[in-house]
């Protein structure tokens, strides 16, 4: 009993296993004409389910998958050690198909297409294209054929309008016969047409890499599907056994795959004349993508090395970066065969590089006649890359508001699809980019003397200008271009003008510069040798280049009249020679001169010492003599007053006013001495002044109250005069015996103003002759102004005045 259970159960777990595994085998068809043979080998075929084409067919054998497909496909797989098991069961014959609905015409071959004058359908879709044009080849040329005549007719019915590439509603049709059958089964009338010339006949089946086992019934269901077997049996829609003896079926399938290896290409440029300056097929845009990218690297390179600025070689790496990022892209997206959303994030991201490249451009037309710290002219830089990023992001946000392309996300959108208004709002923003460029480029180069500098740049930007404009109105020879490839092309040829027409400074001239150079330089390697030297420069010993290479950063001695200074650089050091023998002579002759200057030096010391002193005893006998002029005057006056005292009746008011005269000379000299010596004057300090002399005549009996309403610096000879002013009337009012004196000082928009007010009428008062010529002398007055009951006394000064006489 027990090995019973586990017998059981070890059937039910091989069972489990074998049913999982039959769940994984699945059937790939390798093109839609195939699936109403693959729809009947799943009736004959167990634990199968059919699966649609999602890689290349040896990548879905190498999965264990089988594949339905036709003998040229199968053939050659097996000799690559794809595929180990081939099981033919169907025959397909290329044939024409002839819609006697419409075309009334006799047709028996090849030849007779291109005289019909209806029109001829044919796909386009490998590999059954190739099969069809190895046929056509075949029939005309025979059994070493080639494909010259026959593309030759479908040039010419292509040129007379009668070729109808993928489409199914032409009256002629060049199939296989199997298609033509069942479009009779289904109630058409077409008559199957086996070229007299020849055709093949390609054998259809399934290929696998694990033996399949079939049910019985298979050839009776193919036959009841139409479909021809491959020992010659056929239902009643094909034509006899007799019609097919020109039908021979293929042995040599590598000159078949060879003949028609690149019919897509030779079907768009040889028949269409489409695709004449671009890649025309799968493997021209890898192959030419590639070279792009490479060519790009390698400019990227190669420019990097050329250019001296580092603002201007990033600019350049940016854009070699750009067009490899961008044609890697494409592809990548060329080897998405399916329209999914991966394939469109790629279409997408087309734009991240298509935008960008303007928008350095911009950025190379702004800086390149710059400094490279110079301020640019694009201030802030925030708002084109704002404008870019915001476009970015407009078109990969596409599928949300369909405002950029509009498009059927289940349908074949790569190729039906329009242009919504965000398109255009993209397109405008980098167009504006690129205008700016060339404004700001024809601006620069205009007033160069160069004309290549002038033409060269415009004539690349107006080459790009005018692709994208003709791409965008497709007009033939713009659509029918790789449009990547070109804008990266001139993108790159725009840049590279700018260095051949000196816009960039390169470095690339270094030979006749270093021929050319007044300073004898030499660059050397890491081993000493000489790698670049100007004609005058002499050999560098090793000893020397030791010496140098040890310490850089100070010169060496060659000899008495050379110098050798030496700076490190990548790869080695520059050496340059300078000749110091001109200097050695001037430096002796100096010394001479400095030695005949040191004697006459010493001796004109000596003889400015001498007349300093003499001026300085002249300036002090002349000051003296000023003050001569001043003292004797007041000392005078001072000595009458001192002489009088006893005799005075009033002995306090008497030396009151002699005080009041002792103060006044004091102030007066220290006066004298800052008028020579320039110093202005605070008009605080002058109201102190006044204070002072104020209070000395108040205890001779005169109360003053005068305001001075001057803070700001004043003339000391302005100050001068309003002091000998106050002075001279206070005396007057000690004298008369004046109580009372009111005063103000105040300053104009143009003159200075000292006015004085006594209690008592001035009825005798006078100035000192040698104060008016004072006043006299600056252009000032002194007036009386009759008021109510008193007579007022103004000094007026006008402003300036202290710098006349």
């Amino acid at each position: 009993m027990r090995k019973v259970v586990i017998c059981l159960l070890l059937f039910l777990f091989l069972t489990g296993c074998g049913a999982k595994e039959a769940e994984n085998n699945k059937l790939v068809a390798s093109s839609e004409l195939l699936f109403p043979y693959a729809d009947i080998t799943l009736q004959v075929l167990p634990g199968y389910r059919l699966k649609a084409q999602t890689e290349d067919i040896y990548a879905e054998l190498s999965q264990g998958n089988a594949a339905t497909c036709l003998d040229a496909q199968a053939i050659p797989a097996m000799e690559q050690g794809v595929g180990r098991y081939w099981y033919p069961h169907c025959l397909a014959t290329v044939v024409i198909a002839v819609d006697r609905t419409r075309v009334d015409a006799d047709i028996s071959g090849w030849r007779d297409l291109s005289v019909t004058g209806a029109a001829v359908g044919m796909t386009t879709d490998a590999p059954l294209n190739r099969l069809i044009l190895g046929a056509l080849s075949y029939g005309l040329e025979g059994q070493a054929y080639t494909k010259a005549e026959a593309l030759a007719l479908l040039e010419r019915l292509y040129g007379q309008g009668e070729l109808h590439l993928d489409d199914q509603t032409a009256p002629i049709q060049l199939c296989f016969d199997y298609q033509a059958a069942k479009w009779n089964r289904d109630g058409q009338d077409w008559e199957i047409v086996v070229p007299a010339e020849g055709t093949l006949s390609f054998a259809m089946g399934l290929l696998s890499d694990i033996p399949l086992e079939f049910e019985r019934g298979l050839d009776e269901a193919l036959l009841d599907a139409g479909l021809p077997l491959t020992d010659g049996r056929r239902s009643e829609e094909y034509p006899d056994d007799g019609a097919y003896c020109s039908a021979v079926q293929v042995k040599d399938f590598t000159h078949l795959l060879t003949v028609t290896e690149d019919t897509q290409r030779d079907i768009r440029r040889e028949v269409r004349h489409t695709l004449l300056y671009s890649s025309a097929d799968y493997r021209e845009h890898i192959l030419v993508a590639l070279l792009v990218s490479a060519m790009a690297i390698f400019w990227t390179g190669t420019v990097s090395q050329r250019i001296l600025r580092r603002d201007i070689r990033r600019t350049a790496v940016l854009v070699g970066w750009l067009v490899v990022g961008w044609t890697l892209l494409r592809l990548l997206k060329y080897q998405i065969f399916d329209s999914c959303l991966l394939a469109r994030l790629c279409w997408y991201g087309y734009y991240v590089f298509q935008l960008a490249l303007p928008l350095v451009m911009l950025r190379l037309a702004d800086i390149v006649d710059k400094p490279e710290n110079a301020k640019r002219l694009l201030r802030p830089i925030w708002r084109p890359l704002a404008a870019y990023i915001l476009s970015v992001l407009l078109v990969f946000t596409n599928d949300l508001h369909q405002m950029v392309f509009r498009f059927d996300l289940n349908g074949n959108w790569s190729h039906d699809y329009q242009y919504g208004p965000g398109y255009f709002v993209v397109f405008l923003i980098s167009l504006i980019f690129l205008l700016a460029a060339i404004v700001l480029l024809f601006r620069k180069s205009w007033h160069s003397r160069s004309l290549r500098a002038r033409v060269f740049p415009m004539l690349f930007l107006a080459a790009i200008l005018s692709y994208i404009l003709g791409y965008l109105f497709k007009i033939p020879l713009a659509r029918d271009s790789d449009y990547t490839i070109t804008i990266c092309v001139l993108a790159v040829l725009f840049f590279e003008s700018f260095l051949h027409t000196g816009m960039i400074p390169v470095n690339v001239r270094y030979g006749p510069l270093f021929a050319a150079a007044p300073l004898n330089l030499q660059l050397l390697d890491e081993e000493g040798q000489v790698v670049l030297a100007a004609n005058g420069a002499s050999p560098i010993p090793k000893s020397v280049w030791r010496r140098l290479r040890a310490d850089m950063s100070r010169f060496l001695l060659k000899d008495r009249d050379t110098l050798l200074h030496a700076a490190p650089i990548r790869g080695g050091m520059v050496v340059w020679q300078e000749d110091v023998s001109v200097l050695n002579r001037v430096r002796h002759e100096l010394q001479t001169s400095s030695a005949r200057l040191e004697a006459a030096n010493a001796l004109l010391s000596e003889e400015g010492e001498a007349k300093r002193r003499l001026l300085a005893a002249e300036a002090k006998a002349e000051l003296y003599d000023e003050l001569e002029q001043e003292i004797p005057r007041r000392v005078s006056v001072l000595a009458r007053l001192i002489q009088s005292l006893p005799q005075a009746e009033d002995h306090q008011r008497q030396v009151a006013y002699i005080t009041l005269c002792l103060c006044h000379i004091k102030r007066r000299y220290n006066l004298f001495f800052l008028i020579r010596q320039g110093t202005p004057i605070l008009g605080d300090e002058l109201g102190v002044y006044l204070d002072e002399l104020a209070e000395l005549a108040g205890y001779a009996g005169v109360k003053v109250l005068v305001r001075c309403g001057l803070q700001s610096q004043m003339a000391v000879r302005t100050a001068s005069l309003c002091y000998d002013f106050y002075f001279e009337f206070l005396s007057w009012a000690v004298r008369e015996n004046c109580s009372t004196i009111l005063g103000h000082l105040e300053r104009t928009q143009d003159e200075l103003a000292f006015k004085l007010l006594p209690a008592c009428p001035p009825e005798d008062w006078h100035f000192s002759q040698e104060f008016q010529d004072n006043v006299a002398a600056v252009h000032g007055r002194i007036t009386q102004k009759d008021l109510d009951d008193t007579v007022g006394i103004w000094l007026t000064i006008p402003l300036g005045g202290e710098d006349c006489g």
